[in-house]
């Protein structure tokens, strides 16, 4: 599901240009962002370790090194010169941590090894500044958000109608002639409750060789402008699903061609209205357009598998019967690339729907079937020739300001939004050190789901027995502008498609490009999005102080903070001492990373 906050800001925030940060010392409240039941597993979701201990890591040796909950003091052997030391927190568990039973350094001592004589190590810091999280909401990064369709069950929906599978489809079959005309079933609220459905006349504007586009009559007009699209503009949108169809199931599977007749499947062809055929439907979802602001529901698209029931009037009664998903007709004259990104993103969704859900019987987590959806889009930004900005990797800059607003494998409600992009980084990163497309392929097609198909994926295509903590140790060296492991890298193109435009001498090759996030291109200003009281720009996913407490997200939420830099021309011993109170869930991570 793509969903934008407001009808004019499709791209998430690209256009900002800075230059270099400096560490803040900020008081991030999240208590307003979670529900009640959330701050009560709060409550209970530590374990305060009481006996510690000391150890040594020899930073000549890796790059990265683990921190258990029992240790007390890390003696840091060999810190190159003109790195910085990084401390990561990781939240293992599946509830918050409280800020106040989160670790933090409470000393450190250095000295240099080339004579073993005290030494400087430059503590990084800066002015404290206060931020309740509250600026957040009207602030520069809040302008996109995320919204879910809720999994429809079929069976439940079947035994409660109480009617036989002798019910029969309630529309005539679609001929595929354009200017056919039927009635659909759409959402009519801005809420996006999808409690209010009505069937709206819809004609079709365009017949593709895989799709129907149908465009609502009340916003279809001869020549196209704000909510109003016209037969050109679905021509388009026929033409360009057309080519990417056969691309995507070459890398994410097929779609179902079942559909839910009572609750058993049954051939498609032999009950949809539109046979096989895809529906894309253009109107202005959530009939927002005029709203004031503050009721936009912001959706670009959606794909909602209750489409994939046979209405006979009670059973499935808000279902078009066949397979679809919808556009809004707005943003579709505001910005055709970050629509038609849409509908590879979409479709994904469909496809992810049989490939886990009907094939396997697998319930896929949120940001898992989102990961997907936009690494798809990733995967066709070159052919459909979609700028950085209205791609995935356009949530980049949101990612480096506000990536500890959720876990990387959290789909946090309240800041959705960030949760996309937390998702987005974790799943481009793997595909571009770990195998691109082909990679992609696996974890789409195989059995599992989550944590566990990622892994699998990984391991079955590299012949490794990597572990889930390896992958993310990895991605966190990724996040500390590590050249060995990064998402500055194109991926491997080992998958490829003929077909159309592309020929065997010639063929797709699914690139995904890389691209830095540490570039001005996704630099952030904080006094736009934090708080007019603070100033200067950013570089990369922010970095607060050593001593800074913040609430630890679930699901392998995440903060990173500095230690000190050794500026010297030698390497240094440091000696690193984190406070004694703390959570079993809470693993710390000791990087460093070159000096700009």
């Amino acid at each position: 599901m793509q969903k934008i906050r407001n009808k004019f800001l499709a791209v998430v925030l690209v256009g900002l240009f800075f230059t270099g940060c400096d560490v803040l010392n900020i008081d991030l409240n999240f208590s307003s962002s979670g529900s009640s039941s959330e701050s009560e597993e709060t409550e209970n979701a530590y374990e305060t370790v009481t006996a510690y201990e000391t150890v040594d890591w020899d930073a000549s040796k890796s790059e990265i090194f683990e921190v258990s909950p029992s240790v007390k003091t890390v003696n840091v052997r060999n810190l190159p010169s003109k790195k910085q030391l990084l401390f990561i927190k990781r939240n293992t568990g599946t509830t918050v941590i409280s800020k106040t039973k989160t670790r933090t350094v409470e000393n450190t001592s250095s000295t240099s090894t080339s004579s073993r004589t005290s030494a400087v190590f430059e503590q990084t810091g800066g002015a404290e500044e206060l931020f309740d999280g509250k600026t957040l909401l009207s602030g520069e990064l809040s302008e996109t958000g995320c919204w879910i369709p809720p999994e429809y069950d079929f069976e439940k929906e079947a035994a409660s109608a109480g009617r036989s599978a002798t019910d029969s489809a309630s529309s005539e079959n679609v001929s595929g002639k354009v200017g056919e005309t039927r009635s659909l079933f759409v959402d009519t609220e801005y809420t996006m409750t999808l409690s209010n459905f009505a069937q709206k006349p819809a004609t079709l504007r365009a017949a593709g060789s895989y799709c129907y586009v149908w465009v609502l009559d009340d916003y279809y007009a001869e020549e196209a402008s704000d909510h109003k699209v016209n037969s050109a503009i679905a021509e388009k949108y026929a033409q360009a699903f057309d080519t990417m169809y056969p691309m995507i199931r070459n890398v994410f599977g097929e779609e179902s061609d079942k559909l839910y007749v009572e609750n058993y499947l049954m051939d498609m062809s032999s009950y949809s209205p539109t046979g096989t055929k895809v529906n894309i439907v253009i109107y202005d979802i959530g009939a927002d357009y005029n709203n004031a602001e503050e009721y936009q529901t912001g959706v670009v698209g959606y794909f909602y598998s209750k489409d994939y029931g046979l209405n006979s009037g009670t059973i499935y009664p808000k279902s078009n019967s066949g397979k679809y998903f919808y556009v809004d007709s707005g943003y579709i004259n505001e910005s055709f690339e970050k629509t038609v990104s849409t509908l590879a993103h979409e479709f994904q969704h469909m496809i992810g729907f049989n490939q886990k859900n009907l094939l396997h019987g697998k319930s896929s987590e949120t940001w898992y079937s989102e990961m997907l959806s936009m690494l798809c889009e990733d995967l066709m930004q070159e052919h459909l020739g979609i700028e950085d900005g209205n791609s995935p990797k356009g949530r980049t800059q949101t990612f480096n300001a506000l990536y500890f607003y959720s876990g990387i494998s959290e789909y946090n409600k309240s800041y959705a939004f960030v949760s996309y992009a937390t998702a987005y980084s974790f799943g481009s990163f793997l595909a571009r050190n770990f195998g691109g497309a082909a990679l992609v392929q696996k974890i789409s097609t195989n059995s599992s789901v989550n944590e566990d198909s990622i892994l699998n994926a990984v391991n079955s295509l590299n012949k490794t027995s990597y572990t889930y903590d390896y992958l993310f140790e990895k991605y966190l060296l990724a996040l500390a502008e590590n050249s060995d492991f990064t998402h500055n890298r194109d991926a491997v193109c080992t998958l490829s498609y003929t077909g159309g435009d592309y020929s065997e001498d010639s063929p797709y090759r699914y690139p995904m490009r890389a691209y830095n996030i540490y570039s001005d291109d996704w630099a952030f200003d904080l006094s736009k999005v934090y708080s007019s009281a603070l100033s200067g720009t950013c570089n990369g996913p922010y970095v607060f102080t050593k001593s800074q407490k913040l609430d630890l997200r679930p699901d392998n939420g995440i903060s990173i903070h500095s230690i000190g830099r050794n500026n010297s021309s030698s390497a240094m011993d440091v000696t690193v001492d984190f406070s004694s109170s703390g959570s079993e869930n809470e693993i710390i991570y000791l990087v460093f990373k070159d000096l700009e």
